[in-house]
């Protein structure tokens, strides 16, 4: 029944993962948390997960889901590994989130507990739209520049966000909706994609194809690499 659900939703309708999937994850309905060594022989089925946020009092990051079961989850963490007991607060999409604790950690990995058991039929069925609006893949919001080509023309912007399948970026040309486009970022390869939106000096731009965890954990560790560097810089001159 869950392998079924998992193919085709709840009355038929497709699994809102979408394109923005990795490689198969595990599901299981015991409320235990999975471990790096679960060997439990209720059965299991694998499915397919959009990277997820982490949100910490310490900051964002990103996560790749490994194993999910309605007590809890096991996670392969972009930066750093959240200590025990941190409270951690995970994002989905933008209409499904949890709260949860750490419970072990083995880095790159994480295990976090459910603060209540995940109904997975509901889970797996997809988030309803509200209000019109469709679910979107999880943000994490951080300030870099970039330059963003449209046509023949170059434009110096600055990331709002990002996600795994587009960005947010400050903008001053609304002409630029609908337009095919080049976005590169400080420290990552260029990006096609196309822009959707443009709303207060803000521009929504969908990349024609997502980036992977593994390129994101990278720029991610560029960015903390150049962050701390500056840091040490500003410290020393204050010396």
């Amino acid at each position: 029944m869950l392998a079924g659900l998992i193919q085709r939703g709840i009355g038929g309708r497709q699994s809102h993962w979408g394109e923005l999937a990795f490689e198969s994850a595990t599901f299981s309905l015991s409320t235990q948390v999975p471990r790096p060594t679960d060997r439990r022989a209720e059965k299991r089925v694998a499915a397919v997960l959009p990277l997820v946020k982490l949100a910490t009092a310490k900051g964002e990051d990103f996560a790749r889901i490994r194993n999910i079961s309605a007590g809890g989850v096991m996670v392969e963490t972009a930066g750093p590994v959240p200590p025990v007991d941190e409270t951690v607060h995970i994002e989905f999409n933008s209409h499904q989130r949890v709260t949860g604790q750490v419970v072990w950690t083995r880095p790159p990995m994480a295990g976090i507990k459910f603060d209540e058991t995940m109904d997975l039929r509901a889970f797996l069925s997809g988030p309803r739209p509200r209000g019109g609006l469709v679910p979107r893949p999880p943000r994490l919001e951080i300030r870099c520049g970039a330059t963003v080509r449209v046509g023949k023309l170059y434009h110096k912007v600055e990331v709002r966000d990002i996600s795994q399948g587009g960005v947010k970026v400050e903008i001053n040309d609304w002409r630029c909706v609908g337009k095919p486009t080049v976005i590169t970022v400080e420290s990552l390869r260029p990006i096609k994609g196309i822009i959707r939106w443009y709303r207060g000096g803000q521009a929504g731009i969908v990349f024609d194809k997502p980036l992977t965890f593994e390129e994101l954990a990278e720029w991610l560790g560029k960015r903390v690499e150049i962050a701390s560097l500056k840091t040490g810089a500003w410290e020393k001159d204050r010396l």
